[in-house]
């Protein structure tokens, strides 16, 4: 979520996925100790197990089915997974961040909401839980210069006795996966620990509060996600607009410094930042962000696509064409990037390299349709330039 025209924060819910890396010590990193005091401390804020919180008749419910003499014949896992399926057949799918038990009161949530309720029934039987972000073509809200988009999370419910013992390295553990928007499109992000699935739930209430116009309670929240993972680049991102927004830039600087020297989630944060360069003036720091904006590489390739929507809304077409690319680079199949760089190769009158995007666009269109569609646009782009060659 983002500020005016200055800021463009994406709210990635971003969860995990199953890619073996090799493991660093942790850089210790300083936490900028700028003060809070031109914030009013916002009212009570939820504590962490208040988002898993069950009452006495859901925790029955659930363990009668758990220990019914019907689901005797399958594992903890799948006795959990099966009581989730007859549920989530009356779920419905909406973009609230509710806790469990509101999910099971009210039978809706967004992805992120599952994905608690899945981990708070796993609790009550000792189930291994982890999570998993699945990137995908986001559908974009734009609202008061906010972009607003989220990404699809996967949970995994490990096989019990399977955990690895000390020094064991697992590259995948044997699990059942609960998703409830599988797309064969779908992007896999990378594993990621509790503490940062804690940080992102924290994170996604500070979104919500922003788009209620709450900016202290946003601050705050964003404040208890870093309490759970202090690397977790979002949330310093949300803690910079706030600064921002109070016109408080050195402060906003200090934050966006902290961000820039983790390790993830870094796009939206350095055009966040590089939007404050551009109101104080800061060539050189303007530069530099630019520099590492271009150069970044990123596991989820969505991640360009509102820098590309943003720029071109402001007409710079150059930038706007620089981040499709990237998009592209690693989803080159996605057909609304393709469409909108092929615009923008033809506003240039960049004919050739038009021609490229929907040769490139054709590999990847598999419906009938969507292949008759690309042969249209090279029939007509290739009649164009013999034209324009016979004039020259």
């Amino acid at each position: 979520m983002s500020l005016d025209k200055t800021i463009a924060l994406i709210c990635f819910m971003a969860l995990s996925g199953c890619t073996a890396k090799k493991i660093e010590p942790p850089q210790v990193i300083a936490i900028p100790t700028t003060s809070a005091s031109m914030f009013q401390q916002a009212a009570q804020l939820p504590e962490l197990e208040d988002f898993f919180y069950l009452d006495e008749k859901q925790k029955k419910d659930f363990l009668t089915h758990f220990n019914s003499q019907a689901q005797s014949t399958y594992t903890a896992e799948h006795r959990l997974y099966n009581y989730l399926q007859n549920k989530l057949v009356y779920f419905t799918y909406e973009g609230a961040n509710n806790t469990a038990q509101v999910a099971l009161q009210q039978l809706s949530g967004n992805c992120m909401t599952l994905a608690l309720l899945t981990t708070a029934l796993a609790k009550l039987v000792n189930i291994d839980v982890g999570y998993q972000v699945m990137y995908q073509e986001p559908m974009f809200d734009y609202k008061d210069n906010i972009f607003i988009s989220s990404n699809h999370i996967r949970t995994y419910l490990y096989k019990n006795n399977d955990a690895p013992k000390k020094g064991e390295f697992v590259l995948q553990r044997a699990a059942l996966i609960i998703d409830y928007f599988p797309d064969s499109g779908d992007v896999t992000g990378e594993n990621i620990s509790p503490s940062r699935f804690y940080a992102q739930l924290y994170n996604n209430l500070a979104a919500d509060a922003l788009l209620q116009g709450d900016h202290d309670k946003a601050f705050f929240l964003s404040q208890k996600a870093l309490q759970k993972d202090a690397s977790y680049t979002p949330a310093v991102n949300m803690i910079a607009l706030m600064y921002y927004r109070k016109k408080a830039y050195p402060e906003a600087s200090q934050w966006f410094d902290y961000g820039m020297k983790q390790d993830n989630n870094q796009i939206t944060l350095l055009s966040n930042y590089r939007d404050l360069a551009k109101k104080t003036n800061n060539q050189q720091l303007l530069k530099r962000i630019n520099q590492r904006l271009l150069g970044y590489n990123d596991d989820n390739p969505y991640a360009w696509l509102a820098l590309a929507i943003d720029a071109e809304r402001n007409q710079q077409f150059s930038d706007a064409a620089d981040y499709y690319k990237k998009l592209l680079d690693k989803a080159p199949y996605l057909h609304n990037a393709n469409l909108a760089l092929l615009r923008l190769y033809l506003k240039q009158q960049n004919y050739s390299s038009a021609q490229k995007i929907v040769e490139q666009a054709m590999q990847y269109a598999y419906e009938p349709a969507r292949l008759e569609f690309y042969q249209m646009k090279l029939t007509a782009l290739k009649q164009h330039r013999k034209k324009l060659e016979k004039m020259d």
